[in-house]
């Protein structure tokens, strides 16, 4: 059976990445799940995923944009650099604020997502978000 795409979750919350596989394996999505970074990266050359969902504060506070800036700018990983991520976090139900990806000051030269999504977040959302970031990798 054919799916709409490849999707890995890089995410060190166990209940969030299952409970992130069911909603897009309902939707028709085939989900890997990596814990980290580091399996992440092995994962993204393995499985070449068609969109990466990615936690941004895993075992470092900047896990998740060492991963970015690894898949954008590394020239041994330019066959990965265009593949579009949704990076979400859970900064904003934590410390009611969030990362301002738009804000140079904010961010200073952190790599950007393609997108970004607070936790918790609802199915339909995500998916939404998702079907966005497929559609104009396809385009």
């Amino acid at each position: 059976m054919a799916t709409k795409g490849k999707i890995l979750i890089v995410d060190d919350d166990a209940d969030f990445a299952k409970s992130t596989k069911m909603i897009l394996l309902a939707d028709d999505y085939e989900v890997v799940i990596a814990s980290d970074g580091k399996e992440g990266l092995r994962k993204v050359q393995e499985e070449k995923p068609d969109l990466i969902i990615l936690d941004i504060m895993m075992e470092s506070i900047f896990e998740g944009f060492s991963l970015v800036s690894s898949l954008r700018s590394d020239p041994q990983l330019a066959a990965y650099k265009n593949i579009p991520i949704l990076m979400v976090s859970s900064v904003r139900s934590d410390t009611g604020s969030r990362f301002a990806f738009d804000d140079p000051e904010d961010m200073g030269s952190l790599p950007e997502p393609d997108d970004y999504l607070d936790k918790p977040f609802k199915p339909k959302e995500l998916l939404d978000r998702v079907a966005e970031l497929m559609a104009r990798k396809r385009a």
